[in-house]
């Protein structure tokens, strides 16, 4: 799938445990050819050229890669998410929960978008207080990383077989 920008995204369902995870990720990644990846001071994945990120999770694996920063997360909806709530769900992300109710899907949302922004930096982001919401809408919204100053588009994909959320963000134009 090519994503605005020209940055591309390909993903798979992909069972077993997270060894198996990141061994399909590999796999998934040279069927496409893209380069194999290194890894930053900071843990990112890097490649020769441009910018890429992974994520296994909900059992998927993804990918993406572009010319500019991007970050992508996949996760399904679960019981753990709302376990995990107070410590990445606050007050600032009323305009999800207004947009989308309170669910467990929305908690998805939140967790794979904040998760997305966080790859784009490797670092920095507050769960709780690091994101404002500009705009949201079903499939996309705008964000500002608030440490770094920065904007971005952030958007989101249902993927089935088995269901889960992936969040893409990009920093915006």
């Amino acid at each position: 799938m090519t994503l605005p920008g020209g940055a591309m995204l390909i993903g798979e369902p992909c069972a077993g445990d997270l060894h198996a995870q990141r061994a399909a990720l590999s796999v998934l990644m040279a069927r496409f050819g893209w380069p194999e990846t290194a890894r930053n001071a900071l843990g990112q994945p890097v490649l020769p050229v441009g910018y890429c990120s992974l994520s296994h999770g909900g059992g998927w694996v993804t990918a993406a890669k572009g010319e500019a920063p991007i970050g992508i997360d996949v996760e399904a909806a679960g019981q753990r998410l709302e376990n995990a709530r107070r410590r990445f769900a606050g007050p600032a992300d009323q305009p999800v929960l207004d947009h989308f109710g309170d669910s467990l899907d929305t908690l998805c949302r939140l967790w794979t978008a904040k998760e997305a922004v966080f790859k784009v930096f490797g670092t920095g982001v507050d769960f709780l207080t690091g994101l404002e919401w500009a705009e949201v809408n079903d499939t996309m919204a705008r964000v500002k990383a608030v440490a770094q100053h920065v904007d971005l588009d952030l958007s989101w994909h249902r993927l089935r077989d088995p269901h889960a959320w992936m969040a893409v963000a990009t920093v915006g134009r």
